[in-house]
């Protein structure tokens, strides 16, 4: 007598877009060990060999580290290239990335500290420091002017060496979290132009930067899923990572713009941190409660979306700010330690909960007006469409 075993996921939940099995983890268990195997065994090697002093040692240190990220490439053409395991790869990928960017990273900064002269020309340059009531678009042109190239546009290479990795690693293995990141650093490259070139404007108008910032991470996830309404191909899994990284960014962009507004005054200019909500909390003039209520508000609003769109990710990077915004709210009314975290996990725990088991049957009302075929349908699928 056989027997078949099925799968009892229903078309309309979403699928895991970071994991195939469980042979996937057994894989990731591997990898980690060897990662950490290979960077004690770097710390040997620089324990026991003489490699001098100075920059032989660093060089030494580059490339033991620039091997690491050769091991993580290799090891990625065969787990994720001829294997597609998600897992392994998701840890590959940031490996390869982090090693390969510090190296990068650190060849540049010792080009600016050693070619460039970068210490000298900041010392040299210590009249032309900008106090709160100077900030205009003049003094910043004046400072702009006196500054060598290499340093103004450091901003744009620092971010273009960590984008490229991924750019290549994406390209060589299409692994839909290197996609996500992709999105993330050419966002994150734009805005490193806007600061280098417009350097005034990016300054006055930070908190508005930030907002087009996140809206565009989270506007491209809605353009790779409405690619792939029936969620079945890699498009939807670099849209699932797309939202998960719009999430925490839209967030603290809203919450910075409500603090602040799109652009910034002299004193905020001079004191940034003022202008970040949950640094205001410290603020005897704002009221804790006042700032994580809009909090909580916002994740509302992404829990919306988030329904409408069909894609939880958007929850999922909220929770940890949705915690803190809870545990505020009840600690102002003075309850003890204990108490506040319990009443954190417990509404917290509820809301998902909730959600979780009344997912489909609130989408169904929410999607009611829409169509359940045609564009708009691919931005909002209908509850019967599969999500992967």
């Amino acid at each position: 007598m056989s027997t078949t075993t099925t799968s009892n996921a229903r078309p309309q939940d979403e699928m895991l877009p970071f994991l195939n099995n469980f042979h996937d983890i057994f894989t990731t268990i591997g990898v980690v060990i060897l990662l950490i195997g290979m960077n004690i065994g770097i710390a040997q090697v620089l324990d026991t060999h003489d490699f001098g002093e100075g920059q032989n040692l660093v060089y030494a240190r580059l490339g033991l580290f620039a091997g690491v990220a050769l091991v993580a490439w290799l090891l990625s053409a065969l787990l994720v290239g001829r294997q597609r395991r998600i897992l392994p790869g998701i840890v590959l990928a940031a490996t390869f990335g982090i090693t390969t960017s510090g190296v990068l990273g650190w060849l540049y900064t010792d080009y600016l500290i050693n070619g460039v002269g970068i210490a000298q020309l900041m010392q040299e340059g210590g009249e032309f420091q900008i106090s709160g009531d100077q900030f205009s678009f003049a003094a910043v042109s004046a400072v702009i002017q006196n500054l060598n190239p290499a340093v103004r546009f450091a901003p744009i290479v620092y971010a273009m060496i960590g984008l490229l990795p991924m750019v290549a690693y994406y390209l060589a293995f299409r692994l839909p979290f290197t996609g996500g990141l992709v999105g993330a650093g050419l966002v994150f490259t734009a805005a490193m132009v806007i600061v280098a070139v417009f350097p005034y404007y990016a300054i006055l108008y930070l908190p508005g930067l930030l907002l087009l910032a996140a809206t565009t991470l989270l506007v491209a996830g809605i353009f790779f899923d409405a690619r792939d309404p029936q969620r079945q191909t890699r498009l939807s899994g670099t849209a699932f990572w797309l939202h998960f990284f719009a999430a925490p960014a839209m967030l603290f962009a809203v919450l910075t713009v409500t603090q602040a507004g799109f652009s910034l005054d002299m004193v905020e200019v001079m004191n940034p941190q003022q202008i970040f909500i949950f640094s205001a909390m410290s603020e005897e003039n704002v009221s804790s409660a006042t700032v994580a209520a809009t909090a909580l508000t916002v994740i509302g609003i992404f829990a919306i979306i988030s329904l409408l769109i069909n894609r939880r990710a958007l929850i999922v990077s909220g929770l940890l700010t949705a915690g803190v915004s809870i545990s505020v709210i009840v600690n102002e009314s003075g309850m003890g330690e204990g108490a506040t975290i319990a009443v954190t996990m417990l509404v917290l725990g509820g809301i998902v909960v909730i959600l979780g088991a009344a997912w489909n049957p609130v989408r169904s009302l929410l999607l009611a007006p829409f169509p359940s075929s045609g564009p708009l349908a691919r931005i909002f699928p209908p509850v019967s469409a599969n999500e992967g």
